[in-house]
Order: C-alpha cells, then sequence, then structure tokens
C-alpha cells in the first residue's frame, strides 16, 4: 500500500492550497493599493524623480552637455551673495504677489457686485470681463507689446492726439517702470476671473441674512463690510491661493513683453531660470534656482494649509 504525504490531502499539495489562500487574502486586502498604484507611478517618474535630479544637478557646475563639475552649494552661495538678477527676480516675485492678487480681487469683486444687481445685458458683460483670461499669453504679449509702443503704439497715439504727453512712456524699456507695466498687463487679464468666482460667491450667500440687514436698516456699506465681505471669505482664500502659484509660474506673459529685460528689470523666478537653463547654457545653476522656487512654492502651500486651510469655509 502507498504511504500518503503528510503533506497531501486526497493526493493534493496542501502547502499549495495554503499558498493560494494567502495569495488571494493578500490580494483582497491590498486592492486598494492596485488602484492606486497607476498614479503612484506617475507621481513618482513625474515629480519625485525630477525633484530629486534636479537637486542633484543643482550640485555641479553643468552645461547640459559637457561632463559636470561637481561644486557642491557653490551654485547657491553665489546666488545668495553675488547675483544681482537673481535677487531682482525675488523683489520682483514679491511685486506681482501684493501688485496683482489684491487689485484683482478688488476690482472683481466691484465687477461682480455691479454685474448681480440686475443691470441690462449683465451676462454679456460677464463675458466681455472675462475674456481676457481665456486669451493666451503669447497674444496678450504681442497686443500689448503694441499698445506700449513709445512710437505708433495706441497710449502714445492718444497722448499726442490729447496732448496728454505723460502717456508717451517707454513703458517696456524703462527700468523703473517696466515690471509695474507688465504687473498692469496680469492684472488686466485676470480681474475678470476674479470676477467671476466673485459673481458665483454672492450667487450662493443666503438671501434671508442680507434680506433681515436690509430689514434691520444696515447701509449698502455695512451690508458690504460686515456681512457679505467675511461670508465670501472662501472665494478670497481660493484667489490668494491661485494668485500666489499664478505668480511661481508666470513665464509667458513676462517672456513676450519683454523677456525679462530690460537689463533683469522685469525678471521673475521662471524667466531666469529659462535664461540660465537654455541661453546661457548654465544648467547647473538654473537647477539650482529651480530648487530654490520649489522650496518656496512648497513654503508659500504650508503657509496656506497651516494658517489658512482651518477657515476654508463660509460656516467658520
Amino acid at each position: 500500500m502507498t504511504k500518503v504525504s503528510p503533506h497531501c490531502n486526497g493526493g493534493r499539495f496542501r502547502g499549495g492550497l495554503n499558498f493560494a489562500s494567502m495569495s488571494r487574502k493578500w490580494l483582497i486586502d491590498n486592492q486598494g493599493l492596485f488602484f492606486m498604484a497607476p498614479a503612484m507611478i506617475l507621481f513618482v517618474v513625474f515629480v519625485l524623480y525630477p525633484i530629486f535630479y534636479i537637486f542633484g544637478a543643482s550640485l555641479y557646475d553643468w552645461d547640459g552637455i559637457n561632463e559636470a563639475a561637481y561644486v557642491g552649494i557653490g551654485n547657491y552661495i553665489e546666488m545668495f551673495t553675488d547675483d544681482r538678477a537673481f535677487s531682482v527676480a525675488i523683489r520682483n516675485s514679491i511685486y506681482w504677489t501684493f501688485l496683482t492678487i489684491f487689485p484683482q480681487m478688488f476690482l472683481g469683486f466691484i465687477l461682480a457686485s455691479i454685474l448681480t444687481s440686475g443691470i441690462p445685458f449683465q451676462n454679456i458683460f460677464r463675458i466681455i470681463f472675462f475674456m481676457p483670461a481665456i486669451i493666451s499669453p503669447v497674444v496678450l504679449g504681442i497686443i500689448w507689446q503694441r499698445i506700449y509702443a513709445p512710437f505708433g503704439g495706441l497710449l502714445a497715439d492718444i497722448g499726442f492726439e490729447t496732448g496728454a504727453r505723460f502717456l508717451v512712456q517707454p513703458y517696456l524699456s524703462d527700468p523703473k517702470i517696466a515690471i509695474f507695466s507688465t504687473i498692469f498687463v496680469n492684472v488686466w487679464q485676470w480681474t475678470g476671473f476674479s470676477m467671476l468666482m466673485y459673481v458665483a460667491g454672492l450667487q450662493g450667500l443666503p438671501e434671508e441674512v442680507l434680506s433681515a440687514a436690509e430689514v434691520d436698516g444696515a447701509s449698502v456699506r455695512q451690508r458690504v463690510q460686515y456681512i457679505i465681505w467675511p461670508m465670501l471669505r472662501h472665494v478670497h482664500l481660493t484667489l490668494i491661493l491661485l494668485g500666489v502659484i499664478g505668480t511661481l509660474q508666470t513665464f509667458a506673459l513676462v517672456y513676450m513683453l519683454t523677456k525679462g529685460g530690460p537689463n533683469h528689470a522685469t525678471e521673475m523666478l521662471p524667466t531666469y531660470i529659462f535664461l540660465k537653463a537654455f541661453p546661457l547654457q548654465s544648467m547647473g545653476y538654473a537647477s539650482a534656482v529651480a530648487v530654490v522656487l520649489l522650496v518656496i512654492a512648497l513654503s508659500a502651500s504650508i503657509f496656506q494649509v497651516r494658517v489658512l486651510g482651518s477657515r476654508f469655509t463660509i460656516g467658520n
């Protein structure tokens, strides 16, 4: 008589059954990982790997083609101690943040208040004011170059025809006013977007609260200051967040208008990275600037989440 192995049951391998059942149980318990895997792979390939690669490249003096020379933190030391263009780019980023976000919010709120008051053709006006936000920055840059041109430009022609000679200015070639001229174009472009956000916010406010305030005798200014504006806090915070992100990504408009000139007067961090990486072929230094930009972006995001995130709803 043939002996049956203690590891067999009716001629079948018991260990194989145990392994199959354990594998099936593991797959069931961890099935969420398989749904997350595509996103995780994309995140690693397109986010984590570039971050580590750029950080590694920032430690070298490299032109992107020839052999790199290790310089350690030399690029960072030069950047913070002996690079005027980088300092100007940081200054311009601060200008851009405060001189675009808050004017856009203020003007957008005024336009939204007017265009939700029931005036005739208000929907048409909303479309008109929003149109610049959907036009390519390249096209807008070309248009505003013609408007700003000191000879034959729209503003210059108006100045010559009306005697308002203060309109005849080298808007994009004067280092003292070039950054503010560029900022004005950005405000003009995105005010309509802020308006649309505030229109949505105003239309979502509870009518009973506004009616009660009106019955209690609150003036228009009091209703706006003490009721409407605080209740739109979620819109304010959203526009601030998007504005900071937009500032750190500003490239196309500045590049089309001035290419960061004259003499780096309108340089922004993205345009400076492009200048160093490609025209000047200093990939290592450009990578160091990119790392600094990443740190600034992460710091702004953490600030948004920690300081503003907990108060991001109307009800709070």
